[in-house]
C-alpha cells in the first residue's frame, strides 16, 4: 500500500511539473522563442497531448515540417481534441505540399469555426497551389468578408489577379496589403515589379531603392529586378553594378546578365520569371 501511495504521489509530482513546463513554454512560444520552448518540452517524459500539440507548434514555427506533422498525429492519437489541431496541421501539410490532406484538415476546422477568416485564407492558399484560381478568389472573398483588414488575403489575392492577366486589380490589392502591413516587403516589390511591367521605370525604380536599404532577406532579388530597371532606361552602368552585387549574394540570373552585357559585352539580359507568391 505504501509503494502504490508513494507511486500515487509521484505521478501527482510529475504531472505538475510536465504542466509548469508546458505553461512555461507557452510563454516562450508566444514571444517568438521556439527553441527555448521546445528545451522546456523536452524535459518530461510523459505522453500529454498539449505538450506533442505545441512540440509540433514550435517545430513548424522553425520549418521542420515532416517532425512537426508526426507530433501533430501524436497530439492526436493521445487525446488532444481542441480544434486548433486541424488548423495547424492543415497549414503544416501545405508546407509539405500534401495538399489534399491539408484540404480535409482545413475543411474538419471549418466546420466548427464557420467566423475564421484564416480558415478561408488557408483554404485559398491550397487552390492557389493547386491552380483553382477561381476557387481561390472564393475563399479569399469570404475571409475578407470576415476581416477586412487581413493584409495576407489580399497580397494573395493580388497573386491571382496576376495570373488571370488583371494586373491593375492585383496591383490595388498590393498596395492595400503594404498599407495594411508596411512590413510586408514583398507586397512592395510585387508593386514595383507590376510597375516595371507597365514600363513606370521611374516608379518602380524608387521602390527597389528603397527596399534596397531595408532589413530582408531578398535582397539578392531586389538587386538583379533594380538591374533590369537600370537596362530598361538604358542606363548599363547602373545596371551592371546592381547585377554584379546581385550575383555576389547568388542570384543566377544577375550573374549570368553580369557576364553577358558587363564583361563580354554581347548577347541578350536574362530576365527573371516573374513570381508574385511567397508563403
Amino acid at each position: 500500500m505504501r509503494k502504490v501511495f508513494l507511486l500515487f504521489l509521484l505521478l501527482i509530482g510529475l504531472s505538475g511539473y510536465s504542466q509548469n513546463n508546458i505553461n512555461e513554454a507557452e510563454n516562450l512560444y508566444a514571444q517568438g522563442d521556439y527553441e527555448a520552448a521546445l528545451a522546456q518540452l523536452t524535459v518530461a517524459d510523459i505522453k500529454d497531448p498539449q505538450e506533442y500539440k505545441l512540440k509540433g507548434d514550435c517545430f513548424h514555427k522553425l520549418g521542420d515540417y515532416r517532425t512537426a506533422l508526426d507530433y501533430y498525429d501524436k497530439s492526436k492519437l493521445y487525446g488532444y481534441h481542441a480544434l486548433d489541431l486541424y488548423l495547424n496541421r492543415g497549414i503544416c501539410k501545405i508546407s509539405l505540399n500534401d495538399y489534399e490532406g491539408a484540404r480535409i484538415d482545413l475543411i474538419s476546422y471549418m466546420e466548427q469555426n464557420q467566423e475564421d477568416p484564416k480558415v478561408y485564407y488557408w483554404m485559398a492558399v491550397v487552390e492557389y497551389m493547386m491552380l483553382e484560381n477561381k476557387a481561390s478568389l472564393r475563399f479569399l472573398d469570404q475571409a475578407l468578408v470576415l476581416d477586412s483588414t487581413y493584409a495576407d488575403a489580399y497580397y494573395l489575392r493580388g497573386a491571382n489577379y496576376v495570373e488571370q492577366d488583371k494586373q491593375l486589380f492585383a496591383l490595388s490589392d498590393f498596395e492595400q496589403a503594404f498599407r495594411l502591413n508596411p512590413g510586408m516587403h514583398r507586397a512592395k516589390m510585387n508593386i514595383a515589379i507590376l510597375m516595371l511591367e507597365q514600363e513606370n521605370y521611374k516608379g518602380s525604380m524608387e521602390l527597389f531603392s528603397e527596399l534596397k536599404l531595408e532589413s530582408i532577406d531578398f535582397i539578392d532579388e531586389v538587386l538583379y529586378y533594380r538591374g533590369e530597371v537600370s537596362f530598361r532606361m538604358h542606363d548599363l552602368e547602373g545596371a551592371c553594378s546592381d547585377w554584379k552585387e546581385a550575383g555576389d549574394l547568388g542570384d543566377l540570373d544577375a550573374k549570368d546578365n553580369y557576364r553577358k552585357m558587363c564583361l563580354e559585352k554581347n548577347g541578350k539580359p536574362r530576365f527573371k520569371r516573374r513570381i508574385y507568391a511567397e508563403f
